[in-house]
């Protein structure tokens, strides 16, 4: 009889694996080969960083500091000086006694640098807190870890084919070389979540999903206690949760319901829920805006490597509160100057981070905010960051017809249109 029953559980459990597998037309999992200093290659799932914080998807955000800014040698000095006395240059922290010099001093300025791992074709150390990045693209970036970044100098585990978990630390790779995994290779954590979210007000999205800015994987547990003791739900057997006073209500794909409380996987102690749409990009629910998530089958939202295109220079036309266009190349911010580079701004505690690549039009409103319209239709009111606010440096348009670039600051932009 317990052979029976063990054959029985081995069973199941096969078959759980089997049409999670199945399920799955593609992978949404980061993949590729990862070669060391000493010459050895592994090839497998890639995880990014520490195992509990690891990222695991293409959607996800390589973040880093640039280490020079390229763009900034275009302006003339009274611009720079006119940045610096409007506070909207506050990463130049200009010394307007020595702007004989500004050429030299502030031609390597340093900003942010996001972009999601699906969009890198090879990454590749060059000291303990640097690294060469070569996008889909072709363009080569050299980056650095800040206090606030830990993409570089991070450790990196491959999922071997053969050996299983191969942990790396970042001296020991020579280079990351990513591309498109087989969608029948799922890691031991299980098939990821897609799921649609309702924040309210703030707007539905849909993606794969972090529970509590943690829990993705099918096998991942919601923890809670209902009236008859603790409850440790895994992901794979939710269809909804909806949040409930100081609770939520849980509704499990057999139609059975549950009211859990008591821990900060389903209390107002949650960190937030992560969505990750292909058509907007990074958005970060907290608690207090969180309506309800129902999970769904639909691989539409996985995006997987060979799903990030080549991306281009960003072009577009700015259009001034004179009246006036400019149309050309460009350098957003007089930093970002590619469609896989990010925008970072928040709709009050709701975080977005959009790829330019996903945006139609950028329309300032006032000092604080911009309108952002996204290219599915979206309209969303952002602030919160100096990418849609009077903090923006400005916009530098390259005209293939002009010698140098005309400069447009953004108190004088009424509407970016990218095309």
């Amino acid at each position: 009889m317990r052979k029976v029953l063990l054959s029985l559980g081995i069973g199941v459990r096969l078959l759980i694996v089997a049409n999670e597998t199945t399920a799955q037309t593609k992978s949404p999992f980061m993949y590729g080969d990862v070669t060391t200093v000493s010459g050895d290659t592994y090839k497998g799932i890639i995880k990014w960083g520490t195992d509990n914080d690891a990222e695991m998807y293409w959607v996800e955000l390589f973040n880093a500091r640039k280490t020079s800014n390229d763009f900034m040698k275009f302006l003339s000095k009274n611009e720079v000086k006119s940045l610096s006395e409007e506070g909207g240059s506050s990463w130049l922290g200009l010394d307007l006694g020595v702007l004989n010099i500004w050429e030299d001093k502030y031609s390597r300025t340093n900003h942010q640098f996001d972009t999601r791992f699906g969009d890198i074709k090879t990454i590749e150390p060059s000291g303990r807190g640097r690294a060469k990045l070569t996008l889909k693209n072709g363009v080569i970036l050299e980056v650095e870890k800040g206090s606030i970044y830990e993409d570089v100098g991070t450790s990196i585990t491959v999922v071997d084919f053969e050996l299983g978990d191969v942990n790396l630390s970042w001296d020991r790779v020579e280079k990351v070389d990513f591309r498109q995994g087989p969608a029948d290779v799922l890691p031991k954590e299980g098939s990821p979540i897609v799921a649609k979210v309702n924040a309210g007000r703030k707007g539905t999205f849909t993606g794969l999903i972090q529970w509590d800015s943690d829990e993705r994987f099918s096998s991942e547990i919601i923890d809670g206690s209902d009236r008859n003791g603790k409850r440790e739900i895994p992901l794979r057997a939710i269809k909804k949760i909806t949040r409930n006073r100081d609770g939520v209500d849980i509704l499990l794909n057999s139609g059975r319901e549950l009211f859990l409380t008591g821990s900060n996987d389903v209390n107002n102690g949650n960190r937030g829920t992560i969505v990750f749409s292909p058509e907007i990009g990074y958005i970060k629910i907290p608690w207090r805006d969180f309506v309800d998530m129902e999970v769904i089958q639909d691989d539409s939202y996985m995006m997987g490597y060979n799903d990030f295109p080549t991306s281009k220079g960003l072009t577009g036309t700015v259009v001034t509160v004179n009246g006036d266009e400019f149309s050309g190349l460009l350098a957003y911010d007089l930093d970002e100057a590619w469609e896989f580079e990010i925008l970072d701004a928040n709709d009050d505690n709701v975080e977005f981070k959009i790829p330019f690549r996903n945006i139609k039009s950028i329309v300032p409103k006032n000092y604080n905010y911009s309108m952002v319209y996204i290219k599915n239709g979206e309209n969303l009111l952002l602030g919160g960051s100096r990418d849609v606010s009077n903090d923006n440096d400005g916009i530098l348009v390259f005209n293939s017809g002009q010698k140098e670039p005309v400069f447009v600051k953004w108190s004088q932009i009424d509407e970016i249109i990218f095309d």
